[in-house]
């Protein structure tokens, strides 16, 4: 049977009017299986609740951090669960705090965090490849290699960031620079990352470094865009938007290939292997392909825009807190006594072992992350048996419900966090109070410990990696930039006061701060 032209485009149409209607209707106004016991942020119940549920989708769009707030003051204060609609991925199943225990506890054959991620990311587009983030290769190589060597790169990390300062920052120890905080920290720690991800070679060649940060900071507008359209449809619609994002990706192989080449060619097998990720991929590759350019670029692409894009946002957070805090002048007096102390202690060397015991720079970064962090849920995972699940109250949930607990309101809580919504760089290293060794004010009662909380240290009340067995595994290498960043500053810059800082924006259920909004910092006296 053959079809005209005129009727397979009348067909598509009617495919794609049906496909839209359906996703519409699913998107914003359908429960999506989950029981009606369960009440939705933002919906009031009554006569036409789906056109609450609805109007309370469409407001996740930028009101998400009033929808969080609402519902977890009514609900999760009281221990019951709520549905936050997400305009983007659908809605999200929020449980109480007091549930963290049994979430994490459930197993990846029913609850899988990674398929979180993957939609949130829209990663079979976005991330050039559906195997980059499936694959087991490329989380060996963050653990086995990327965490295990992080102390082996301090100093040279060091002396990258020493560099990318003094070109952005400036050297003038009379006059203020004015600088765009976002633009300048994407630069910087761009640089200093791509110097353990592809070494020396590369991170200081502005045109690489151009096409990675620029891939790094479209990704996630990209996936919600995709995101919009039906399952059907996201192939074609995926290859339309990433387009350009596929070309900055080109750009950035035509400097990894040459590094490729020199390490898979015969000559190589003689040589010392070379200290990178394209190396490491090479050694944990289990087959041709594995092996091969293609997927190894592609993993590097991703694998940047996770350990750059997450510290960018977090290191501009940091700079507008400390411009706005009037106690800063004593937070970086009390960071630099801290660093000077333990940098003597190891005959001035940076090292991996003095960074560890700076637990001041672990505080005020903790405290930056706490009020700041780049997405606002802090463990959220999708069933994925297909016989549902059941809560700890016997309330059945459907596959492919996104359950979990977000931590944008428990790290606002003041039951928590005494002052909440204030910036207490050295909240994190007070000393216990209590006879017991423990303080009653105190976030998370210090984990017994006197002087401080390491920043990769995750608990059920601080979220800014996740938490549980699947908490960000580049935690560490974050960790390790942040605190060098952070100690730097503290030692060769004054900050400007500003009057207030600057809202962030938040976007579905994601914030990032101001992108055009700048401070000014001078070099100190003695350091140039």
């Amino acid at each position: 049977m053959h079809f005209s032209p005129q009727v397979l485009a009348v067909s598509f149409c009617i495919f794609l009017v049906v496909s839209s209607v359906r996703l519409a209707f699913l998107r914003f106004c359908s429960r999506q299986g989950i029981p009606d016991t369960i009440p939705w942020a933002g919906v009031h119940e009554g006569r036409y609740t789906w056109l609450s549920r609805a109007r309370a989708t469409l407001q996740s769009l930028g009101g998400s951090r009033t929808l969080l707030d609402e519902a977890y003051e009514k609900y999760s204060k009281n221990g019951l669960p709520f549905v936050l609609p997400n305009i983007f991925t659908g809605p999200e199943l929020i449980l109480p705090q007091s549930e963290m225990g049994w979430l994490i506890q459930q197993s990846d054959e029913v609850l899988d965090q990674n398929e979180v991620n993957r939609d949130f990311l829209q990663a079979d587009h976005t991330m050039l490849h559906p195997m980059v983030i499936s694959d087991a290769v490329h989380g060996d190589v963050i653990k086995n290699e990327l965490n295990r060597r992080l102390g082996g790169f301090t100093e040279a990390v060091n002396d990258e960031l020493d560099f990318a300062m003094r070109k952005s920052f400036g050297v003038d120890t009379e006059k203020w620079n004015e600088i765009v905080v976002y633009d300048v920290m994407s630069e910087i720690i761009t640089r200093i990352s791509n110097r353990v991800l592809v070494g020396s070679e590369l991170c200081r060649d502005e045109e690489y470094l151009y096409n990675s940060s620029r891939f790094n900071r479209w990704v996630v507008l990209l996936a919600a865009c995709i995101s919009l359209f039906p399952q059907c449809l996201k192939r074609i619609v995926g290859q339309i938007v990433t387009y350009s994002n596929y070309q900055l990706y080109l750009n950035m192989t035509k400097f990894i290939l040459p590094i490729w080449k020199r390490q898979t060619s015969l000559c190589s097998e003689a040589s010392p292997k070379e200290n990178n990720y394209v190396q490491w991929s090479l050694d944990h590759a289990k087959t041709e392909a594995e092996r091969g350019s293609d997927m190894i670029t592609k993993r590097l692409a991703a694998l940047s825009f996770a350990a750059i894009q997450s510290s960018v946002v977090t290191s501009a957070n940091l700079l507008f807190d400390l411009a706005a805090s009037p106690l800063t002048p004593m937070y970086l007096q009390t960071a630099r006594d801290d660093v000077s102390t333990h940098l003597e202690a190891e005959h001035g060397r940076w090292t991996k072992a003095a960074l560890s015991r700076m637990l001041t720079l672990d505080s005020i970064l903790r405290e930056s992350m706490r009020l700041w962090g780049f997405v606002s849920r802090g463990v959220l995972k999708t069933v994925i048996v297909k016989k549902g699940i059941y809560l700890p109250d016997g309330t059945h949930i459907p596959c492919r419900t996104k359950i979990g607990i977000h931590a944008y309101p428990l790290h606002h809580d003041a039951d928590y966090y005494p002052n909440p919504t204030e910036f207490d760089g050295l909240r994190f290293c007070k000393p216990p109070t209590n006879k017991d060794g423990t303080s009653d004010s105190h976030p998370e009662n210090m984990l017994g410990k006197e002087k401080g909380i390491p920043l990769v240290t995750t608990s059920a009340t601080f979220m800014g990696f996740s938490h549980g067995k699947h908490a960000c595994p580049g935690r560490f290498f974050a960790s390790q930039q942040l605190k060098l960043v952070l100690a730097y500053i503290a030692l060769n810059y004054d900050i400007k006061p500003i009057e207030r800082r600057p809202d962030n924006n938040w976007f579905v259920g994601s914030q990032a701060p101001p992108l055009g909004d700048k401070i000014s910092i001078r070099r100190r006296h003695g350091t140039v």
